[in-house]
């Protein structure tokens, strides 16, 4: 009998979903696909059923990889295109029926059950309104998500989180600065010297109009749709652009950070101190 945990699965699929240590991840994702099956497997031949290695194989995999498919993508929460609403995405291959998912806005009671023959395909997107004729709708007169900060979480019909999204105040405890290199190899300018973000979290972290502070005149602000995926990290750099860890620049022909010593601070969209990182004679 196979001593598959789902459970203890869902979690490591949590936190290799965006890995990027490509062996670890496949030898977690092969070993629970194929017990799973096993289970399958062994379950259809106790019920004398028939069918095919190939189907309890494909089975186990629809059943606990097709829901992360679907991804919280965005969250405008002061309705700049006509309504507050939360935006979902279907990233993966498989047509997904949403019918019975649930999006909860945070708090008790704050929660969209999606309705029969909800269909999402493969590349495209789901706007849920907080209330709009006609949409997908939380039906709420007043408004769902905090302005200050919020957590939205999708989960499936079952009941398992498949993706969670945090903004403002909720993401504090989820985001630090992880290391500042501060002595960066390019001569005089130090253009690769760089400080790193870590999300702490298995969620989504939202760092529109976050600032990033080396000082007076030494700010860099996130653009528009900045986000820091699950358990990831991301580099901005004095004056080099890194595609790999995220492309963002201070874009300064200067060094940022001082040799000697020196605090990075990492703001909010509303100018509220996160945490900072302190290294040499400035701890």
């Amino acid at each position: 009998m196979s001593d598959f945990n789902k459970e203890t699965f869902l979690q490591q699929l949590s936190d290799v979903q965006f890995s990027s240590d490509v062996q670890n991840s496949w030898n977690i994702l092969e070993a629970g696909v194929l017990e799973h099956a096993k289970l399958i497997h062994q379950k259809r031949v106790d019920n004398c059923q028939g069918g095919s290695a190939f189907n309890d194989w494909w089975q186990s995999c629809c059943e606990l990889l097709a829901p992360r498919q679907m991804v919280i993508k965005g969250l405008d929460f002061e309705g700049k295109e006509g309504g507050e609403y939360i935006e979902l995405f279907n990233k993966g291959p498989l047509i997904l029926d949403l019918a019975g998912w649930r999006i909860n806005a945070g708090s008790d009671g704050q929660d969209m059950i999606f309705p029969e023959n909800t269909l999402c395909y493969p590349g495209k997107s789901l706007r849920i309104y907080t209330n709009k004729a006609g949409e997908l709708s939380f039906n709420s007169k007043q408004a769902v998500w905090n302005n200050r900060g919020d957590a939205a979480f999708l989960f499936d019909a079952s009941g398992e989180l498949v993706s969670c999204w945090r903004y403002g105040a909720k993401a504090y405890d989820a985001v630090e600065i992880a290391n500042i290199c501060f002595d960066g190899k390019e001569k005089y300018t130090e253009a690769d010297e760089y400080a790193e973000l870590a999300n702490l979290s298995s969620g989504w972290l939202d760092l529109s109009g976050w600032q990033l502070s080396a000082g007076k005149e030494q700010n860099f602000t996130f653009p528009e749709g900045a986000v820091l995926k699950p358990n990831a990290k991301i580099r901005v750099y004095t004056n080099h652009v890194d595609q790999e860890s995220g492309g963002f620049s201070f874009n300064s022909p200067r060094a940022i950070w001082n040799n000697k010593g020196d605090t990075g601070k990492l703001f909010d969209y509303k100018g509220n101190i996160v945490c900072e990182y302190s290294y040499g004679a400035a701890k």
